[in-house]
C-alpha cells in the first residue's frame, strides 16, 4: 500500500522552544470534529520589474501576501481546554472568557491515522493560536470550538532562522 496521510489520529500542543518544536507534547482528547481539519498555505503573488525598452520582465519576483494557517474545531470543548486554546479562566467544568484578546502561542503537532506501516506528522512550531465558539449546540448539532493556528517564524534567542513548519513520514512502531 502506497504512504499516504489520510485521516486524523491526534492534535497536540506543546511550549514553543527558542526556534524549535518542543520534546513534550500534552494530547488534545477533545473530539476533533469531523472534516474541520484545514490547512491553509497561501499562494505567492508575482511582481515583475519591467523596463520600457524591453518586452520581457527584468526581473519576476513572488511574494507572500497571505499569512499560512491551520484549522480544526473541537467537538464541545472542556473547560481546561478552552482555557488553553482561547485563553480566560478554567474552573473544574466552568470557563470565563477572557477580557482581552489573549496572546496565545503554542507549537502544535498533528498526527495521522497509519496507513500502509507508516503515518504523517504536521508540526507548527511557533504558532500563533486564535479560537472562537463557532458553532452553537442545536436538535442536531454540538456546540464547536474553532481553532485557527497561524504560522509564525521560528527564529532563535541568537536570531537563525528556523523552519517554521515540518511535515515527516514515520513508521508506526
Amino acid at each position: 500500500m502506497a504512504d499516504i496521510a489520510l485521516g486524523i489520529d491526534k492534535i497536540e500542543y506543546g511550549t514553543y522552544g527558542d526556534g524549535i518544536p518542543p520534546t513534550t507534547w500534552t494530547e488534545i482528547t477533545d473530539p476533533i470534529a469531523r472534516d474541520t481539519v484545514v490547512f491553509n498555505f497561501s499562494e505567492p503573488t508575482e511582481f515583475k520589474v519591467e523596463a520600457e525598452n524591453l518586452d520581457d520582465p527584468v526581473y519576476i519576483g513572488n511574494v507572500k501576501e497571505d499569512t499560512d494557517y491551520i484549522e480544526f474545531a473541537l467537538i464541545s470543548p472542556t473547560a481546561a481546554t478552552m482555557e488553553v486554546l482561547a485563553g480566560g479562566t478554567a474552573t473544574t467544568d466552568k470557563w470565563e472568557a477572557p477580557t482581552a484578546i489573549p496572546e496565545i502561542v503554542k507549537s502544535i503537532l498533528i498526527t495521522t491515522k497509519t496507513v500502509g506501516g507508516n503515518y504523517w506528522e504536521y508540526t507548527i512550531v511557533h504558532g500563533k493560536v486564535v479560537s472562537r465558539l463557532s458553532q452553537a449546540p442545536a436538535k442536531q448539532q454540538e456546540d464547536q470550538l474553532l481553532v485557527r493556528v497561524y504560522i509564525q517564524a521560528a527564529i532563535t534567542s541568537a536570531g537563525q532562522k528556523n523552519t517554521p513548519f515540518i511535515r515527516e513520514m514515520k513508521a508506526a512502531v
